[in-house]
Formats: structure tokens, sequence, C-alpha cells
């Protein structure tokens, strides 16, 4: 049976429907929504329209019965997404090596310098550097990254069209310009919320070999990476400090409790 294109993908993302739903569906299915609902043709004819202005801002648009969409997002069964957005190099989705790098946009300088040195080791040993372009530990993971000569994997919670934060503008026009990647699975003029950030948490953990958390206090959004990388079956480490304080309570906690290995400052 005919799959989906992008287009009627991101047409029932409109309507309401969600993502595990939707990779159910066959284009007859699709047509008899169509005949069933009249505001899914305008809902159609949106999609299409965004997605000429996202072509033209050289974003390619990837279901997820495609032979490009990356194997590992579809390991991740009802969390798979059914579309992603991606500009840039998109062959870093099946490059075999890549670690994600994670950490508190607050991080003290401890936390920033451990996710710079960690995104420079790691890229220089020939693995793609996956992070999420949020200020902190994000920013420092992918400049240590690009200081290596490494690629680098941004993936975001908004539509390509947005930089967020608005401070990173200059960092993603580097990692595009060092054939780095921008990904996302929120189409133009979505802006992130705290939701689409959890969300993306999950497809940093299940495009990667590997998650470390360079630094984060006990109440933070990277530990939902670091849960999704446990869920997933995917390496966990944590950095270790010479002392624990508030602003690394969460690493900590993890390295405590067994839920990742320690990791030593480089």
């Amino acid at each position: 049976m005919e799959q989906l294109n992008v287009d009627e993908i991101m047409a029932l993302q409109a309507f309401g429907m969600k993502d595990a739903e939707i990779r159910k569906l066959h284009l007859d299915d699709f047509d008899r929504m169509l005949e069933q609902n009249p505001d899914l043709e305008d809902m159609l004819d949106r999609a299409n329209t965004l997605l000429d202005r996202q072509e033209e801002q050289g974003v390619v648009s990837i279901p997820w019965h495609a032979a490009a969409f990356p194997d590992r997002l579809k390991k991740i069964g009802g969390d798979c997404p059914a579309v992603i957005h991606c500009k840039g190099n998109v062959g870093l989705l099946t490059r075999p090596n890549a670690v994600a790098v994670i950490g508190a946009r607050a991080a003290d300088n401890e936390g920033n310098d451990a996710a710079y040195r960690i995104g420079r080791k790691y890229a220089s040993e020939g693995n793609v550097i996956v992070s999420g372009l949020a200020l902190g530990c994000d920013t420092a993971a992918h400049k240590g990254c690009l200081d290596a000569g490494g690629e680098t994997i941004a993936i975001v919670g908004n539509g390509l069209d947005i930089c967020h934060p608005k401070e990173n503008v200059r960092l993603m026009e580097q990692i595009l310009a060092s054939d780095g990647l921008m990904l996302s699975e929120q189409p133009f003029g979505v802006k992130a919320n705290p939701r689409r950030l959890v969300a993306r948490n999950r497809l940093q953990a299940a495009l990667t070999n590997a998650v470390i958390l360079a630094q984060c206090p006990a109440q933070s959004g990277s530990l939902h990476t670091m849960r999704f990388a446990r869920e997933y079956r995917k390496k966990s480490y944590a950095v270790r400090f010479p002392k624990w304080t508030v602003a690394n309570a969460g690493n900590r906690m993890l390295i405590e409790e067994g839920l990742a290995e320690a990791l030593g400052i480089f």
C-alpha cells in the first residue's frame, strides 16, 4: 500500500493526530479522511505552502518510511517521529559513531568547560557530536566539536526558520558552514516550548551511541534526555566533579544511583 507523503503527514499533524497514529496510515486512509473532513484540505494546502518555503531555505523533510530516514529513530518504536526536517549535511544521520553531549543552560564555568572538553575530545576521535543549541553546556559542546574540526548535529524544538535562543544565531551559522546539521521535527513557524524541548531530548538520545551529561542540577531538562538514553539502551555517562555542588547535583544523583557511569574531566 502507498505510504503518505510529507505534506499529508504534516496535514495530519496540524489536524491533531499523533505521530504514532500517523505512521499506521496509508494513502487510502488519508483519502477517506479527506472526504470526511473538509478542513483537512485546507491543512494540506498549508502544509504544501510550508514545504515550499522550507525547500527554498534548503530544508529537506524526510518521512519515517523513506530510505534516508535514520534507522536509529525507527528503533525507538512509538516515540519515532513521523517526519524530520533537516538543514545541512543529512549524511551525518547515518554515521556509525555519534555522541550526545548535554547539560544545563545555567551551568557554571566547570560545567561549561567539561562540555567543551568532551565535545572537542570525542569529535577529534571521529564522533559526530549531538546537542541542542541551547545556552550553557550545549553551546560549549558544539563549540568544542567545531574547534576540533568535527561535525555536529543541533536538534532543536522549533521550526528551522527560527533560532532559539537568538543569541546562538552565529553558532547555528558556524554549524552549517562546517558541514554540520540542524534537525527538528517541527515545521517552519513553530516556536519552542517546554513540551517540544522535552520531545526533542528523546531525539538526542535516539540518534547516538552514548549520552554524556556534562553538568546539571537535581531538577533539569537534561535528566529527561538521560532517562530516554536508559529507555533506548544507550550508554549513559555523567561527569564526576572533584566537589559536589548544587550546580552538579544531577550528576551526583545519576552516578550514586547507578543510572550513569562516572566520567572524569579530561
